[in-house]
């Protein structure tokens, strides 16, 4: 019989090994699945004689472990041993902030998580001691509470106190108070400030939660709004009142001087803008400071604690406490929406409340209007919404810095994404007038982002910066210059190089700011500017080039859709769309889809032989050799080389992807002679005019090496399939579908001349990456 079954799942092995680690530390005898289900253990067995017949049962309790039925199984089997908790058969551990439903909540649980590993043990030995004598003595004596001539007793608000209500909904935030619990004891000033910068994180609210929570240890807490500098003595002076002292605001030293003398104080400055303003409000003393504020710079008066967004699981924890009726799956929507920004999540249950819309409703409400939704839903305690938050920092920044603003109304077109400094720094003559002296002077450029990151706006790094928050970014939609869209296009117009022509050299560019080019695209879909279609077609191209094809389908039909929908429709690009989609539908597999829509293209190009002619021809050429048509492809690939070569020449790049497809054809056909010549001709010309990186050469090289293996020439296929798989695998991501499919040549190589394991290993990698390009799709 054990002394404790330690009761977890797989997931938190971890925490069960670490917990059963410490209880044998200290003599007793634990069951852990992980130590004692060795080989040819029954399972079930093992884990009835855990409950069964171990003394205790201790549930490691994670969102997980309620989602296991094992779990479930075992702590309802220890609970039913003692629905009282008479015995305390049955120890609940809590490792993350999860609810405890249904019988859990009425036995008494512990948190481990949160606090660093000593504090963690120590509460596990409580635990246990409560366990085993049925008492939670501490194992250190408690601080004294009380002051001379007057008790204080735990949960007692001091007498000189003006804190605001406590926020009843505060969730979460167990590391972050932690965190600020353990700096205060080694630190006499502490800031809060928020990992973004944003308002809204939950600063205030966080200094809030430890002043009540530890409200015991001291005798006066103060709150002074730190806005406005200004008021700050006025604040102090209402301290010195409550304190019994004669004082006016012109008077803080003596208030300063009074908490010297006083050993158990905390002072919140909420909202500090400026650190040198707030220095000389800073009282010495044996005392402690909590400072929030959304600026930098606080480095030079303590410690700086950061704090982010609520994580999910805290963020849906507290839309459940608010909105009980809604579904997880439609809280986790919301949250998901809403960034989990607190105010965020804090202004819509409230808005939920008063309005009785469904969350549902609402989620729809937003979606379709969510710069005028952030200013709704008013949050008891709190006068700001997160709408007046930021037009007050944004008033404050364009008196500071209008070239900041400007770059913000930029920043509010663009993706969520990190952008490049240089898009900006690259082309000053194409932004506004003082955002365009501030790209012209690194100076000056470096201190227009400091300050759109000091104001919250953005997160930046060395190279890039994104804007701080997708609320904000659509509420500065609606509110700022609409002409900045049309700027931002402009922008990525000229820095943006040919994705084709440049390949791969340009895809590096095309990478970083393909978020925003889609961003761009997707806000200018009622508005199919000369613009916007040059920035939709060439990311199409680009996503065509690097084999992104799902994407770039849907690019192709919005490109089709726009030119046939046109008042002035044009035939030519009506044509050219048709055969970019088509091209694309075929190389996803929809062949007989591909079909109609090539056929209508070459029927245009044919009325006017105009550009794109032989493209229609190939890829109808493509189409029919991959549904068995090889003769139909051959006569339409021979009358494409015809064209091309009268108009530019036998020897053009494009006149060899001609002669590679050619080649496959004839080889359906078993004309393996003449598919040599075509697959070598298209190789020769390749050599001679494209760069040895380019991606296209892996295909013809990868053509000639399939004519070369139908040929039996197995050493030569494999040296032409393994230097396309390196040219690949230099300008692709590893997990690429095209390395695949060079991966997947190498094998049937490596198979041919009887190197079986090499070609097994190849194989592998080669299904592993198209199940992950099916899962991508």
């Amino acid at each position: 019989m054990a002394d404790f079954f330690v009761s977890y799942t797989g997931v938190d092995k971890a925490w069960a090994e670490w917990i059963a680690w410490e209880l044998e530390a200290q003599g007793h005898e634990v069951l852990v699945q992980a130590w004692d289900m060795v080989p040819g253990t029954n399972f079930v067995d093992m884990m009835h004689r855990g409950v069964q017949e171990s003394e205790r049962t201790i549930a490691v309790l994670s969102s997980a472990y309620l989602d296991s039925a094992f779990a479930t199984a075992e702590w309802q089997a220890a609970w039913q041993n003692d629905p009282s908790g008479a015995n305390r058969k049955l120890l609940v551990l809590r490792i993350e902030d999860c609810d405890r439903p249904g019988l859990l909540a009425s036995v008494v649980s512990v948190d481990l998580f949160g606090p660093d590993e000593d504090v963690a043990r120590t509460r596990l030995r409580q635990v246990v001691q409560g366990a085993l004598t049925g008492r939670m003595k501490p194992l250190e004596a408690p601080r004294f509470p009380g002051r001379p001539g007057k008790p204080s007793f735990p949960g007692a608000l001091p007498d000189v106190w003006n804190v605001p209500p406590r926020n009843p909904n505060f969730t979460g935030r167990v590391e972050s108070l932690d965190r600020l619990r353990k700096a205060m004891r080694s630190n006499q000033a502490v800031t809060v400030h928020s990992l973004r910068g944003m308002g809204g994180v939950g600063k205030t609210q966080l200094a809030i939660e430890y002043a009540y929570r530890f409200a015991s240890d001291f005798d006066i807490v103060w709150c002074v709004p730190s806005e406005q500098p200004a008021l700050i003595p006025e604040h102090l002076a209402q301290l010195g009142i409550a304190l019994g002292l004669d004082t006016d605001p012109s008077d803080t030293k003596r208030v300063l001087k009074a908490l010297r003398r006083r050993p158990r104080w905390l002072l919140v400055f909420d909202n500090a803008e400026d650190p040198a303003e707030l220095l000389s409000f800073l009282p010495s003393g044996p005392g402690q400071v909590v400072i929030t504020t959304r600026r930098s710079g606080f480095t030079a008066v303590g410690v700086v604690l950061e704090i982010d967004v609520l994580d999910r699981k805290e963020s849906i924890a507290l839309l459940r406490r608010r909105v009980p009726a809604a579904s997880n799956e439609q809280v986790a929507t919301l949250a998901e929406m809403l960034g989990d920004l607190p105010l965020a999540l804090e202004q819509a249950s409230a808005y939920l409340e008063a309005t009785g819309l469904s969350v549902e409703e609402y989620t729809t409400l937003f979606k379709e209007r969510a710069a005028d939704m952030v200013g709704r839903g008013r949050v008891i305690g709190q006068k700001e919404t997160l709408a007046t938050l930021w037009d007050l920092s944004l008033t404050a920044l364009g008196e500071e810095d209008p070239a900041a603003l400007q770059l913000l109304d930029l920043l509010a077109w663009m993706a969520p994404e990190p952008v490049p400094f240089d898009l900006f720094t690259n082309h000053p003559d194409l932004l506004p007038e003082a955002l365009a002296g501030a790209a012209r002077d690194p100076l000056a450029w470096s201190e227009t982002v400091g300050a759109l990151a000091d104001w919250f706006f953005i997160r930046r790094s060395s190279n890039d910066m994104l804007i701080a928050h997708r609320l904000l970014q659509q509420s500065l939609r609606v509110h700022g210059d609409s002409s900045s869209h049309a700027a931002v296009q402009n922008l990525l117009a000229v820095d943006l190089p040919d994705p084709t022509k440049n390949a791969p050299r340009a895809w590096p560019r095309w990478r970083a700011l393909l978020p925003h080019v889609l961003t761009c695209i997707d806000d200018a879909e009622d508005q199919p500017t000369s613009l916007n279609l040059w920035l939709l077609e060439h990311a199409m191209m680009y996503l065509i080039a690097t084999h992104r094809l799902h994407d770039a389908r849907r690019l192709a039909e919005r490109t089709l859709a726009i030119h046939e929908s046109a008042p002035d429709a044009d035939d030519m690009k009506i044509a050219g769309s048709l055969n970019n989609l088509g091209f694309m539908l075929s190389r996803l597999g929809h062949n007989e889809e591909a079909q109609p829509l090539l056929e209508r293209a070459l029927a245009i190009h044919e009325v006017t032989n105009g550009p794109g002619f032989t493209d229609s021809l190939t890829n109808l050429g493509n189409v029919h050799s991959r549904l068995g048509n090889s003769e139909a492809a051959c006569a339409l690939y021979q009358r494409a080389l015809d064209i091309y070569a009268a108009a530019n020449g036998p020897d053009h790049p494009y006149a060899a992807e001609i002669y590679s497809n050619l080649a496959i054809a004839l080889l359906d056909l078993n004309r393996k002679d003449e598919a040599l010549i075509a697959a070598e001709r298209a190789m020769t010309i390749y050599e001679a005019s494209v760069e040895p990186d380019h991606p296209s050469k892996s295909t013809i090289m990868i053509n000639l090496g399939h004519t070369l293996y139908a040929l039996g020439r197995y050493e030569e296929a494999l040296r032409l399939y393994e230097r396309s798989l390196r040219i690949r695998q230099a300008i692709y991501e590893p997990d690429h579908r095209e390395v695949g499919v060079a991966m997947s040549c190498l094998a049937l190589a490596l198979d041919a001349l009887g190197r079986h394991e090499e070609a097994q290993t190849a194989r592998d990698r080669a299904e592993e990456i198209a199940q992950q390009d099916g899962a991508a799709s």
